[in-house]
């Protein structure tokens, strides 16, 4: 007989999965053995039928732990032998990326665990990294970013379906256990006879995390024994407040700030804005400059802020190579030397299938069942369109002046410029996005969708899948 744990775990996964529309997709689920991860991969191969998904296991080595180490690596990959699911073994050497790079340990490992899960995800053509995060994980990174000083974003803690920008490639990364505690994925192996792994450095009160959960929340708990409820509301309630700060400034971003081709231009009348409202624009500018946030912090902004209100010719230097210097009412954000947006120079076939690397962008190409005929992803990064058209030459290229595409749904053509607007695509990134072309036009641009002529019109047929991955050069 089935446990009441086993069915509330695989609907809340079930449930997660279609909220995120990754029925049909290839989720590449990274296993470190351990009972959370064991738990997930057990879950997502008993939906693998019934959700129409494919599974690749990935386990990074870390060298860290020796002989131990090697044991994880041997019971993941037979673990995964057994289920019949692909299996990518990795190693890294994370002390020399510690000393290398003067980060903590745990930096290190989790840098070197992103790097590895985003070269798997382009090298399996996966769409997702799926990742077995607890609630009660949760808690804890909402502890962890509140003692770094972090803002809302920070507190509003992991989400189910995010992106982050690892080694130039985009990644999205798959959370579906935020609603489950670390308690209840002991007791889910327990109750399907699966002998998790036991990491020792887990035990280790040497790592800042680890100090969290054997310390810091035992002690919280004194004062309320459902601490760790308590952190999830105030995260959700974070999220949610930050969100709406983020669609209120997103509303007046173009009162305030101008975009060009390497720079950004923010008013400096944007100090007189709510203080929630002014941080937040400032963020924005940043994310767009920056291709996300990496290594930018509330510190940063307030530093730009005090630039505003100096006198006008000084200069600030920010994190990845980013400057801000004041100018006539003005702040400008740009990138120091070398740093700019790539822009995509003459055409370059496309290998189908295969991975083809142009100027800031690999794109990726194969074939797969569809369920839908104009499916892509949330950020039209991915997208399936008629198989037919790789039967003659597909090539990629840049934007250029007076290029025209029908949109799908639409009968006839639209400028590319006017897509841009209606997809908010600022002006410095416009040159940088991929094209991909056909002697018959323009079947689909990165970010903004296919045209209606490439669609796939044969439901159940198979259909030609196209993958744009950036790859940041900041």
């Amino acid at each position: 007989m089935k446990s009441k744990a086993f069915l509330d775990i695989k609907s809340i996964v079930n449930e997660s999965i279609s909220n995120v529309n990754l029925e049909g997709s290839r989720l590449l689920v990274a296993v470190s053995g351990g009972q959370d991860s064991l738990a997930l991969l057990h879950v997502l191969y008993s939906l693998k039928k019934q959700l129409s998904i494919n599974l690749v296991v990935a386990h990074l080595n870390h060298n860290l732990r020796g002989r131990e180490s090697e044991l994880d690596s041997e019971f993941v990959s037979k673990l995964s032998n057994e289920l019949r699911i692909p299996c990518v073994l990795g190693t890294a050497d994370v002390q020399s990326i510690k000393d290398n790079k003067k980060l903590s340990l745990e930096e290190a490992a989790r840098e070197a665990r992103y790097i590895f899960l985003a070269n798997t995800l382009v090298e399996k053509g996966a769409d997702a990294v799926v990742m077995g995060h607890t609630s009660t994980d949760q808690s804890e990174t909402i502890l962890f970013n509140a003692l770094r000083g972090s803002g809302l974003k920070g507190i509003s803690g992991m989400s189910e379906m995010s992106s982050q920008l690892t080694d130039g490639i985009r990644v999205p990364i798959f959370r579906p256990f935020l609603q489950i505690t670390r308690n209840q994925t002991l007791q889910y192996c327990l109750n399907n006879d699966l002998q998790p792994r036991h990491d020792s450095s887990n035990d280790l009160e040497s790592f800042t995390r680890n100090r969290i959960r054997k310390q810091l929340i035992p002690a919280l708990k004194e004062f309320n024994v459902n601490i760790e409820d308590s952190l999830i509301r105030l995260a959700s309630n974070a999220a949610e407040a930050n969100d709406f700060i983020h669609s209120c400034a997103n509303k007046i971003l173009s009162q305030y700030v101008n975009f060009y081709e390497e720079k950004i231009v923010i008013n400096n009348d944007v100090i007189e804005l709510h203080r929630a409202l002014r941080s937040s624009l400032i963020m924005q500018a940043l994310e767009n400059l920056n291709y996300g946030l990496k290594n930018i912090r509330q510190i940063h902004v307030r530093e730009i802020i005090n630039l505003m209100k100096g006198s006008t010719g000084k200069v600030i230097n920010l994190p990845n190579g980013i400057e801000a210097h004041s100018f006539n009412n003005t702040t400008i954000l740009s990138f120091k030397q070398n740093k700019s947006v790539i822009s995509i120079g003459g055409e370059h076939i496309i290998k189908i299938p295969g991975i083809t690397n142009i100027p800031g962008w690999r794109i990726n190409s194969s074939f797969e069942q569809t369920l839908v005929s104009d499916f892509a992803n949330k950020d039209q990064t991915i997208v399936n369109v008629d198989k037919r058209l790789a039967s003659n030459p597909v090539w990629v290229r840049g934007w250029q002046n007076g290029d025209r595409m029908q949109p799908l749904g639409m009968l006839g053509t639209k400028k590319v410029q006017d897509i841009f607007v209606d997809h908010k695509v600022p002006k410095i990134r416009r040159k940088s996005l991929p094209v991909i072309c056909s002697d018959r036009g323009i079947i689909w641009i990165a970010g903004c969708g296919i045209s209606d002529w490439a669609k796939v019109t044969n439901m159940g047929d198979s259909a030609l899948k196209l993958a744009a991955i950036e790859i940041s050069s900041k």
